[in-house]
């Protein structure tokens, strides 16, 4: 089918929208920035560019649409509720679902919603199936009338109610990770109030399937079968992390540092995936344990590890060669870390390769020593710290074909430093620098139309 996505860039949107091209479907995406689009998506689709919060939008693209997946709508939680803010929250979501339906042909096949399971509000110890009522909270009231714009979309209707979502990269674990990762991170307030999650390979499955099944109609819980309340969550991700349970959060300082925000982090949700289960959905983490080891794996030696993608309309034959050139490292490099090639032991890369250069780490000087560790072309190679400011650096780069194209991976694992202390005082400092050094690399590229020595 030709399928819209919108919030394609976040989580959820670019892991589905790699599924649903791998499974044959034309991917169309609506994006208030074509440059960001392309740096970020990891499949290949056509952009139209639009901010449906201001307006419909008139593009030759939509006209053929079969299908839409809905994930339209701004961050609710990690920072506090302004009157600004909130307009913004629904604005984002409401307004643009109505635009976005008034700018779709009305012979549309399915339109499958991204809601949010804070639809019920707080609930204590109820069970939450889909028929059960909206609560009153400000959260409840956006979703209720996000689920209300989207019911004026032609064809089929499906709400998928999606709970927090756990994922190896991004998601609602960035927050929580750095406290718990320190030893620190602890229950919030009495940790009695259920917690309702799920795993991002299972609601990407649970939007795939309500795509092409069309038992899939209404509104459908997007959580794993089993809930478990704030204490438990807790302790089972410290102990994910091999680390021990910190000091219960106060909701007093909860309420101090995000205002009306922390309802959400309070609300006690326990939902229920009967009705996904009984349209025959099959769970690949139905258990939380099983599903933080999964997320949590990487970080348990201490490292930290930095992942991104990116979708090239190249072969991996016609992208590789420009990374056989060393001084291609300088062009992709941002220019305020003066990144500057010393000498390099062979004439292009290969196995084994040394390359010496010097930059500036925000403004202080550092010499580093690089040496090629596997060198697999055109698909594959490693580079690894010899000698530099931090204790590991082994980076691995990724050439995979993917439907005509390439899509390519950075997987970095690094360790700062001065070990804990180091890792404490500037892990998130470091981090912030490493994405903004692989962003600048992903416009780069996007802008090539061949990636090759300019």
């Amino acid at each position: 089918m030709k399928v819209l996505i919108t919030g394609a860039t976040g989580l959820i949107g670019k892991e589905l929208g790699k599924k649903l091209a791998s499974d044959g479907h034309e991917i169309t995406v609506i994006s208030r920035s074509l440059s960001k689009a392309r740096e970020v998506l990891p499949f290949p689709c056509e952009v139209v560019v639009g901010d449906l919060v201001q307006g419909p939008l008139h593009d030759k693209k939509l006209e053929n649409i079969e299908a839409v997946i809905n994930l339209v709508g701004e961050p609710v939680i990690g920072m506090r509720w302004t009157e600004e803010k909130k307009k913004n929250i629904f604005q984002s979501r409401v307004n643009a679902t109505e635009n976005l339906i008034k700018s779709l042909p009305g012979d549309l096949r399915v339109f499958v919603h991204g809601s949010a399971i804070g639809i019920y509000g707080h609930c204590g110890e109820t069970i939450l199936r889909e028929d059960h009522q909206a609560g009153m909270d400000f959260l409840a009231e956006v979703s209720k009338e996000w689920e209300r714009a989207a019911s004026h979309a032609p064809g089929r209707k499906v709400f998928i109610r999606t709970s927090i979502v756990l994922a190896p990269h991004g998601g609602a674990l960035n927050e929580m990770l750095f406290p718990f990762r320190a030893g620190v991170g602890g229950v919030l307030g009495d940790g009695k109030h259920w917690m309702s999650w799920i795993h991002i390979d299972d609601i990407v499955g649970l939007f795939a399937e309500a795509l092409k099944n069309n038992d899939y109609v209404g509104p459908i819980n997007g959580c794993s079968p089993h809930p478990v309340t704030n204490r438990e969550f807790s302790e089972v991700f410290a102990s994910s992390l091999d680390k021990r349970l910190g000091p219960a959060v106060p909701p007093i300082a909860l309420k101090a540092l995000f205002g009306e925000a922390s309802e959400v982090v309070l609300s006690s949700l326990r939902g229920s995936a009967e009705k996904a289960m009984s349209l025959g959905y099959e769970f690949q983490y139905p258990i939380l344990r099983n599903a933080l080891e999964n997320v949590c794996s990487a970080y348990k030696e201490g490292e930290e590890v930095f992942y991104a993608e990116q979708f090239v309309p190249q072969p991996p034959e016609e992208i590789f060669p420009f990374f056989r050139d060393p001084h291609n490292l300088e062009v992709i490099t941002p220019p305020s870390l003066n990144f500057n090639i010393q000498s390099v032991s062979t004439a292009e890369i290969e196995q084994g390769t040394l390359i010496n250069y010097k930059l500036k780490i925000r403004g202080i000087p550092a010499s580093w020593v690089t040496e090629i560790d596997e060198w697999k072309p055109p698909f594959h190679f490693v580079d690894s710290q010899k000698k530099g400011p931090y204790q590991l650096w082994h980076h691995t780069h990724e050439f995979k074909p993917f439907l005509g194209g390439t899509l390519m991976v950075d997987r970095v694992r690094y360790k700062l430093p001065l070990g804990y202390l180091g890792w404490l005082t500037a892990s998130k400092m470091v981090r912030k620098d490493v994405e903004e050094i692989f962003k600048f690399r992903r416009s780069y590229i996007a802008r090539m139309d061949t990636p090759r020595k300019p």
